[in-house]
């Protein structure tokens, strides 16, 4: 328990100031615990090689530069506008493919029929009720 109590002040002395009593604990801690020293002297290397090595690879105002295009109404308008062309160039392919078919199933319907008429277009059969209602006629009508 004691242990855990004590890494966790050692972490906190590493982000904020300690209290006097806090920083007195971890002193004689770090004094009696090699382990501890040692978590110490590892962690003090890394901060220090880090704080050494950043550089800054963007300009100053960075985020603010950032923000200002991201919420300018032409980058909006702009967006927008290329989901529309694509959403527009997609449409057009699909309607392209439809209307390819519709053309095919209409040729195939006309030339099914005797005649050239709105009933033949649309591959609609003259049948009576009785005839639909009828499983025998249903059944001889299927194999012909």
């Amino acid at each position: 328990m004691k242990k855990k109590k004590i890494e966790k002040l050692f972490y906190k002395s590493l982000d904020s100031a300690a209290s006097p009593e806090e920083d007195e604990l971890l002193q004689q801690e770090l004094k009696s615990s090699e382990e501890l020293r040692k978590t110490s002297r590892q962690i003090n290397e890394i901060r220090q090689l880090v704080s050494n090595s950043a550089e800054t690879s963007f300009k100053p105002f960075f985020e603010e530069r950032l923000l200002t295009k991201l919420n300018s109404p032409s980058a909006i308008e702009g967006y927008f506008s290329n989901w529309a062309n694509s959403l527009a160039v997609s449409f057009r392919q699909v309607a392209l493919a439809a209307i390819i078919i519709l053309a095919v199933l209409i040729s195939f319907n006309l030339n099914a029929g005797n005649k050239y008429s709105i009933e033949n277009l649309l591959g609609i059969s003259h049948t009576n009720i009785e005839s639909a209602f009828d499983p025998v006629d249903n059944l001889i009508g299927s194999l012909k």
